[in-house]
């Protein structure tokens, strides 16, 4: 093996073990690569400002705000209580509530841990009073927040958008048939489970209730139809469509609903800032990673090995699939995107599979490292909430992971699932 990536392999494992940040651990690994080459250190700027010198990127804190915003203004509660109101009579309905609250969450924060954060701290209370236990209760809120990566807006596709070059408006759209598929199929589960446990049905079904609850949460739910009916008609780039989601957050929150304060828009606009900046560093120095894989031409041998096994998509996309969920197991969202999918990304292309079919594999990938101990960081937030040990969430969560990975499968299978919604609104 050659020695300058050994020493990349070598420093990176060894700063990982250290605790460093994993920012700055690809930073240290890119460095040393550098210096045992005699490489120009002048790459290195050059590096980290071409990395993060996009205007998509602008797109990132500007979702992560408006969902933050939309979350302490009142929107929860609507969702929630509209969710009661069209499903919470059937057998298992505080569960079903959680999955399609979920879902209509996920149009508005782009973010998995954001909607266990804001789904959980209500629904997982309330389920383990009406008797649910709390393993199950963790397992729903957590497998079901994943809906809030694949419903769009979602800032993965984001991330994913700008490391592939493709439309990130065409992402948004793709991922609306799986990120409903993946609901209702969890929802099946959730309503088997429930009936073989015995879990009760939250209330009786109220028309009144029902056109009340809508009537309250309908601005909420124009949010996502107002973000994507921009960018599917051309009136904004999907950068402006998240500045036109902050205003409209500000507006139904402060004006209408008149629940946001300014210290829950200070603590937003300090949130955004903080997982910004984050994702932002990790950018910057895992573009000088790439630079240094790409020139031990490692994209260019995974590609090789895979073409090697075979020439077809499906199969291929099979192991790249294998590949994500592993890494995911040890990598969050944002670093798997940023160091492991640009090396698999001439394969794609070699193969010839559609942009936005790999581009919802990956998101899908994502969806379930963030299920998956040690690192599933979903799965630590309804842990904390529920008091349960991980572990155990972890085997209540099996069957909804498999709806998951259902869908994934389907994706890889029939195409049409993520392209049919782009080809006809774009």
């Amino acid at each position: 093996m050659n020695i300058g990536l050994v020493v990349l392999i070598v420093a990176t494992a060894v700063c990982l073990v250290a605790f460093v940040p994993l920012g700055f651990a690809l930073g240290v690994a890119s460095l040393g690569y550098m210096l045992i080459r005699g490489a120009p250190l002048a790459i290195i700027p050059q590096q980290l400002h071409g990395g993060v010198d996009n205007y998509v990127l602008l797109a990132l804190p500007l979702f992560i705000l408006a969902g933050s915003l939309m979350n302490t203004g009142g929107i929860t509660r609507r969702i929630i209580r509209l969710a009661k109101a069209l499903i919470g009579h059937v057998r298992g309905g505080l569960a079903l509530v959680n999955i399609i609250a979920s879902m209509f969450f996920a149009g508005i924060s782009g973010s998995a841990v954001a909607d266990t954060g804001a789904m959980g701290q209500v629904l997982i209370p309330a389920m383990k009073k009406e008797g649910y236990s709390a393993r199950f209760s963790a397992a729903v809120t957590s497998s079901s927040a994943t809906i809030g990566i694949i419903i769009p807006p979602s800032i993965p596709m984001v991330l994913h958008g700008f490391v592939s070059a493709t439309s990130i408006g065409r992402l948004f759209l793709a991922g609306l048939i799986p990120g409903i598929m993946v609901g209702l199929f969890q929802m099946g589960v959730a309503y088997r489970i429930s009936a073989i446990r015995g879990y009760p049905k939250t209330e009786s079904f109220s028309l009144r209730e029902l056109l009340a609850a809508t009537k309250e949460a309908i601005l909420a739910l124009l949010l996502p139809i107002i973000i994507l009916g921009f960018i599917s008609f051309g009136i904004t780039t999907p950068t402006e469509a998240g500045g036109v989601a902050v205003v409209y957050a500000l507006l139904v929150g402060g004006i209408v609903y008149r629940e946001l304060r300014l210290r829950d828009i200070y603590e937003g606009l300090k949130e955004t800032v903080t997982t910004t900046a984050i994702i932002m560093v990790i950018l910057a120095f895992s573009t000088m990673l790439g630079w240094a894989l790409s020139q031990q031409r490692v994209p260019q041998a995974i590609a090789a090995t895979v073409l090697n096994i075979t020439e077809n998509p499906q199969i291929a996309m099979l192991l790249i699939s294998a590949l994500l969920i592993a890494a995911g197991t040890f990598l969050h969202g944002a670093p798997l995107q940023l160091i492991v999918v640009p090396m698999l990304l001439p394969l794609a292309r070699n193969l010839g599979i559609d942009p936005l079919q790999f581009g919802m594999v990956v998101v899908l990938c994502v969806g379930i490292g963030q299920q998956t101990p040690p690192v599933g960081s979903a799965l630590f937030v309804t842990s904390s909430i529920s008091g349960e040990d991980i572990i155990n969430v972890s085997k209540d969560n099996i069957p909804f992971v498999l709806m998951i990975l259902l869908v994934l499968l389907l994706v890889i299978f029939v195409p049409g699932i993520s392209t049919l919604v782009p080809s006809l609104l774009m």
